[in-house]
């Protein structure tokens, strides 16, 4: 696939999604003109870029969905939960066509009936009377001989369905990233270019033409039974970019109001004998010499070729086109400025974050080399490139970051089918959307979320009978939030319904030999099964769920992305997962420390403070499991017993203070290095079962350091003090 369309199956999508979620948004029937206003751009906009890339298909099955929506529009049709559902497929068939249109696949025998389908039921919903043209308008209109043209001109004398088209453009429209021929060939698919006169009176002189400018402009003779507006729309895509003058031929009055603007035109359109101040000029034998003028000068056979004459491919900058969101309105798309915007591969960013990785630890051998050898100046260089370094790291990582939007967005049509699917009504709720995040990591969070959504479904809220008769509205509600918190960010899936139960899900792990009839388990820890392969509670098996397979992927998925996955039930209430995730998977700040013989480093973002131990507060810890920190008292874990570190007599000097949500505790250890930029790299398999430890990194010395994972550490000793009955 080439970049242009790459760039419009991108475009396409991002229409289908803001199309599916404006169904999503008005299915409980609060439609209102700015969701309907949404549906037809989505329609509009596919249709008109299809167009350009002579999608012919894809523009005649969006053309009659977008007829249907202006009439929608225009209040003649009322969008009901029929017609939504209408939309909805239409929407995921266009998003097949669009699919095999850029890849080159022929449409498969069942699209084509769906597309044959469709087309009959939206043309059965448009109003009695109302014509078609479709089929009209995507036929794939050869531009015939000038001279055919401008005969059929001179017969159409007073002008009624023919338009005069002005066009001037900015003059860095060549960098816009849009191209005029695409355009043009669009026009023909509505109608037909009569006459298309290039305006060369702005070219200066050669040594004065910049190839990066743009000094032509073009008047336009347009037959088509297309409105004001419908030509307007044409030109939707580079309307900060050129600018119009758009009326009937037979509106003299226009062709004054123009002349006004550009005089330079007066004398053109009297040569060309389209137009005077007194009448028009349509005489066929004037016409003619004006074809013939034009073709002995600038070779003109049709309108594509005289701009492909006049503006000399060669001396202009490659055309890209970049669609991207206009920053005022979602729904709205628009056109970039090359300068602006630049679209990189995610492999490149990719191999960019590798190589800093490989800088950083190079850099940190330099300093440890600077230090040894006690060379100021290497010290001060070292310094400054490290500086350098996480400036540059910052940047490249910032790339990296998406909203969370995006994804969580198309979980609504998920939502949606699950419910129906079930006969349950939900009310889908996304909080935090402007959140940010790893792009790697949220590629790998949609699977997990979609699996406990689903069960947030099926399983938490309650059929709408079930929910009347204890005293709920009948909708149920699910929560999708997203937050940053402490280094990290936080997702939760939070469900009104009727929580765990937690006799059932101890049961059914107790048949399964999940866990034992004697064990003493805590309310946290009974939920947390839910987790275990095999484990269902579910009375029968549904397409949804029962087979007791996915929660137990969900967690190691998580696991794998170096997060965490919490459960909260409320009988009667609802139930809440709370997953927490790293912002990033690659290069983070810690703080080296040491205990023991090891080397660990703890992310920067866990850390409260460090605390050097007085002799006083040393004598206060012998034997003590917890410190008292400015009357807080908080408990703390000697590293070197939790990774089996060789133990030595006497207390520990230091104590880091860490914390995790709403828990913090003091970290034991022999030294204190201070910051260090660090590369994670995976410890392997034999760590699997250390879910303390989430990477290691290579110091400058050729050392290799442990990374903490905080938030598991403090897990780990919530769960060992639970049992322990403490």
């Amino acid at each position: 696939m080439d970049e242009d369309l790459e760039l419009f199956y991108e475009d396409a999508s991002s229409q289908l999604q803001i199309m599916e979620n404006a169904l999503l948004d008005s299915k409980d029937g609060t439609t209102n003109q700015e969701t309907i206003g949404e549906l037809f751009r989505a329609m509009h906009t596919i249709k008109g870029t299809a167009g350009m890339f002579d999608f012919n298909e894809i523009v005649s099955f969006t053309h009659i969905a977008e007829s249907l929506l202006d009439e929608v529009r225009a209040s003649k049709v009322t969008l009901d939960s029929e017609m939504s559902t209408l939309f909805m497929e239409v929407k995921d068939v266009t998003y097949l066509m669009v699919k095999a249109s850029i890849n080159n696949i022929p449409f498969s025998q069942k699209l084509l009936e769906n597309i044959s389908k469709l087309k009959v039921e939206l043309e059965e919903k448009m109003p009695s009377g109302k014509n078609q043209k479709s089929t009209q308008n995507t036929q794939n209109i050869n531009i015939q001989s000038n001279e055919n043209n401008l005969a059929h001109l001179n017969n159409n004398q007073q002008g009624s369905g023919i338009w005069h088209i002005s066009i001037r453009f900015d003059e860095d429209f060549f960098t816009s990233g849009m191209d005029i021929l695409s355009i043009f060939k669009f026009l023909n698919k509505m109608g037909e270019i009569l006459l298309n006169i290039p305006v060369l009176s702005n070219i200066p002189s050669f040594e004065n033409i910049d190839p990066l400018k743009t000094y032509i402009g073009f008047e336009v003779l347009f037959e088509s039974d297309c409105t004001h507006d419908e030509i307007v729309e044409v030109f939707e895509f580079v309307e900060d970019d050129v600018r119009l003058f758009i009326f009937k031929q037979n509106e003299n009055e226009k062709y004054d109001e123009l002349i006004d603007v550009y005089p330079e035109l007066e004398a053109l359109f009297s040569d060309e004998g389209i137009y005077e101040k007194t009448s028009i000029q349509q005489t066929n034998n004037n016409i003619q010499d004006n074809v013939e003028h034009k073709t002995n000068e600038l070779d003109l056979i049709s309108p594509i070729e005289t701009i492909q004459t006049i503006l000399e491919p060669e001396v202009i900058v490659q055309k890209q086109q970049q669609i991207v969101k206009d920053s005022e309105d979602d729904s709205v798309q628009k056109v970039a400025k090359s300068s602006s915007t630049l679209r990189v591969d995610s492999y490149k960013i990719d191999l960019l974050i590798n190589k800093m990785g490989e800088m950083v630890i190079q850099n940190s051998k330099l300093l440890q080399m600077a230090e040894d050898r006690m060379d100021e100046d290497i010290e001060e260089l070292a310094t400054t490139m490290n500086e350098l370094l996480e400036e540059v790291r910052d940047g490249v990582m910032d790339m990296r970051m998406v909203q969370v939007k995006d994804s969580f967005i198309k979980f609504k049509r998920i939502v949606n089918d699950t419910a129906k699917n079930i006969g349950k009504d939900i009310d889908f709720i996304i909080e935090g959307e402007e959140t940010e995040l790893d792009k790697s990591v949220v590629e790998k969070l949609s699977d997990p979320l979609v699996h406990m959504l689903r069960n947030s479904i099926d399983h938490g809220v309650e059929m709408p009978s079930v929910r009347i008769e204890n005293g709920k509205k009948p909708k149920g509600t699910v929560i999708l939030r997203a937050y940053p918190d402490s280094g990290s960010i936080v997702i939760q899936i939070e469900d009104d319904g009727g929580g765990i139960n937690k006799e059932a899900v101890l049961r059914k792990a107790i048949e399964n030999n999940i866990v034992k009839k004697s064990d003493h388990l805590t309310d946290k820890e009974i939920y947390k099964l839910i987790f275990s392969a095999g484990l269902s509670t579910a009375k029968e098996i549904s397409a949804i769920s029962g087979r007791g397979v996915g929660m137990d992927v969900v967690k190691r998925n998580i696991e794998d992305l170096r997060g965490i996955i919490d459960v909260d039930s409320v009988s009667g209430k609802g139930s809440k997962i709370t997953i927490r995730l790293p912002l990033t998977l690659a290069v983070i700040d810690g703080f080296l420390v040491q205990a023991g013989e090891t080397k660990y480093i703890i992310p920067l973002n866990d850390i409260v403070e460090c605390l050097e131990l007085t002799q006083e507060y040393k004598e206060k810890l012998k034997d003590s499991s917890t410190i008292n920190l400015r009357n807080e008292i908080l408990p703390l874990i000697d590293i070197r017993k939790e990774f089996n570190e060789k133990i030595f007599n006497g207390i520990r000097e230091n104590i880091v203070i860490v914390k995790y949500a709403n828990y913090k505790v003091g970290l034991q250890v022999d030294e204190l290095y201070g910051e260090q930029q660090t590369v994670i790299k995976p410890l392997g398999d034999i760590f699997g079962k250390v879910k303390e430890l989430s990477g290691g990194a290579i110091l400058g010395t050729g050392e290799v350091a442990l990374i903490l994972d905080i938030a598991k550490l403090i897990e780990s000793q919530i769960e060992n003090k639970i049992k322990k009955g403490e």
